[in-house]
């Protein structure tokens, strides 16, 4: 069975060489899936990408790639989407590029939704690193989506997933490219139209750094970021609240 490692990367630095690595040589042990690994640079104003070409000298199955321009987490992850639907994929994982996943634990997630034949599996966050307000919000996004999706992961928004390619194959994902949140809206179209979704839970480790640089979103660690992860959960609720109902009815 073919399947799709997509990783998004931005401005992880040497990281992101040895994060990639890591999730490898872990995934190479299974032997259900035949992995392939789409890396994703998402223009990054450091050596992210050097680090990430380092990786694909190393494993004929890696391709890297650089975006042109910076297309944000959701961009980029449709941007891997996409790919695993032109190039025939059945499963296709993202991992987000942050080092705070476990790679045992995702294997784990992983073998749990072959077996179960899942259309998605979502991971449940075990000791999750970021801040109280950044969970909070997370639990808010919850609830809305609860009320009007159905929704009954408490983390829909994770970057850390598995999908069958065939639901994706239902959904015009150019449609995606500009929302911010869009695997929360995978999650909800999942939901809302009866597929079959589970959650797992998946070790994280501490990956806050101060050498990162420009967070999409902000750790709410000081006065900046907490203006741009207020400004940034603002707009996530108008867009679940106004653009997920039109495009559930495009989709649908």
């Amino acid at each position: 069975m073919k399947a799709l490692v997509v990783m998004p990367f931005y401005n992880e630095g040497e990281i992101a060489k040895s994060y990639s690595y890591e999730i490898i040589k872990t995934f190479n042990e299974y032997k259900k899936l035949d992995f392939n690994y789409l890396l994703i640079d998402d223009c990054s104003s450091d050596k992210t990408y050097f680090y990430l070409d380092n990786v694909s000298d190393s494993y004929s199955n890696v391709l890297v790639i650089k975006n042109e321009q910076n297309l944000g987490h959701g961009g980029t992850i449709i941007k891997g989407y996409q790919y695993s639907k032109e190039n025939n994929y059945e499963i296709v994982i993202q991992i987000d590029g942050d080092n705070a996943a476990d790679p045992s634990s995702i294997l784990d997630m992983i073998n749990f939704s072959i077996n179960e034949k899942l259309d998605m599996c979502l991971a449940e966050r075990i000791m999750r690193p970021d801040n109280i307000l950044r969970k909070f919000i997370t639990k808010v996004l919850y609830i809305n989506l609860s009320f009007l999706y159905n929704v009954k992961a408490k983390d829909s928004n994770v970057g850390i997933r598995i999908i069958d390619v065939s639901l994706l194959r239902k959904i015009n994902l150019n449609l995606l490219k500009s929302l911010l949140i869009p695997n929360a809206f995978l999650s909800s179209y999942a939901y809302y139209n009866n597929y079959l979704v589970e959650t797992y839970p998946v070790n994280m480790r501490d990956n806050i750094r101060n050498d990162r640089l420009d967070e999409q979103w902000g750790s709410g660690n000081n006065i900046k970021s907490l203006y741009k992860l207020f400004k940034g959960a603002y707009k996530c609720f108008l867009e679940v609240n106004t653009i997920f109902k039109n495009l559930i009815k495009k989709t649908g």
